[in-house]
């Protein structure tokens, strides 16, 4: 069970379909396990294979909907990505998407952009994220958008949207963007991509 959940993360987490060697790799099992986990989770719709590389399938967001455990972060991550990436392309921002559940605090998927990685590295701004005076925290607690400037890395300024997920928990959407660029105007986009990405996952999950 472990190992079929993992490669869901994986796949989740992806930003193209992935063959079974780097999948295999990925989650640090043999490669004739994830073939035989795959096939199992393709009998149930939850994974599907295209031109001998596998994606999430359909019946992911069953598992999701129950709230089995990592099947509600893998979909929210499928719902997610591409939306992260656009944004993130169109402003050079970077963006995380996080989920909060049961006290814990989950990455989900992020998308790095240009204007940020010259100043700090994904994992910094990972761990800029998770700081208590972060945007995301503040947003948690206070149940809508939020603003950091400069108290947590002072290369950069961020803001954070929270918004509740099927499954369990609240997702928090947070864009970072050196501390120079403005980001006022970013403040009405994120709270879009934010409600598009809770659109698509209860469309799925309906």
């Amino acid at each position: 069970m472990a190992g079929a959940f993992a490669l869901l993360r994986a796949l989740g987490q992806a930003p193209e379909p992935l063959g079974v060697t780097a999948l295999a790799s990925a989650v640090g099992i043999p490669k004739t396990t994830a073939h035989r986990l795959l096939e199992q989770m393709a009998a149930e719709g939850v994974v599907e294979r295209r031109d001998r590389k596998w994606r999430l399938g359909p019946g992911v967001y069953d598992l999701a909907r129950r709230g089995l455990s990592g099947a509600p972060s893998a979909g929210l991550g499928a719902a997610a990505r591409h939306r992260l990436e656009a944004l993130s392309k169109a402003t050079g921002a970077t963006l995380f998407l996080h989920r909060y559940s049961r006290r814990t605090l989950e990455t989900v998927c992020h998308a790095s952009g240009v204007r940020v990685t010259h100043h700090v590295t994904a994992g910094e701004q990972d761990m800029a994220a998770r700081h208590p005076a972060s945007a995301l925290w503040r947003a948690l607690g206070s149940g809508r958008l939020s603003a950091e400037y400069g108290e947590v890395r002072p290369e950069c300024n961020c803001i954070a949207v929270p918004f509740p997920v099927s499954g369990g928990g609240i997702a928090v959407l947070s864009l970072a963007r050196p501390k120079e660029d403005e980001l006022e105007s970013l403040k009405r986009p994120l709270e879009r991509v934010a409600a598009t990405i809770r659109a698509d996952l209860k469309a799925w999950t309906a």
